[in-house]
């Protein structure tokens, strides 16, 4: 039985798309979602709110009280390791397209204009 489609333009084996949810943010996850019979995978989804908090959160817990030591520039993080909001979205649709053959969705929701 020929079940293929197509999907945002996607040409799909099959109609099984899962959609947004917290199980694709584990890269475990979307290969089982394939090996299951996943044609695609929507990942879960990226708030322009979430981003804005996330950087307020970042910029106060490594600026509060960095000036008061000298040292307490040593115990902040590496730049690669503050990956938030988009950098680490995007970083998990590269790390989902290198684990899948299926199509990698994303699922962005902005709250402003612009945003």
């Amino acid at each position: 039985m020929n079940l293929k489609t197509t999907y945002l333009g996607l040409k799909l084996r099959t109609p099984l798309v899962v959609s947004a949810s917290p199980l694709s943010e584990s890269i475990d996850n979307i290969k089982r979602m394939e090996d299951a019979g996943a044609s695609a995978v929507v990942l879960f989804s990226l708030f322009e709110e979430q981003i804005r908090d996330e950087r307020y959160e970042l910029h106060w817990h490594t600026t509060h009280g960095a000036n008061s030591h000298p040292e307490a520039l040593s115990y902040c993080p590496e730049p690669q390791e503050l990956l938030v909001g988009p950098e680490a979205y995007l970083q998990h649709i590269v790390n989902a397209k290198k684990a899948v053959t299926i199509p990698i969705i994303a699922s962005l929701n902005g709250s402003t204009l612009g945003g």
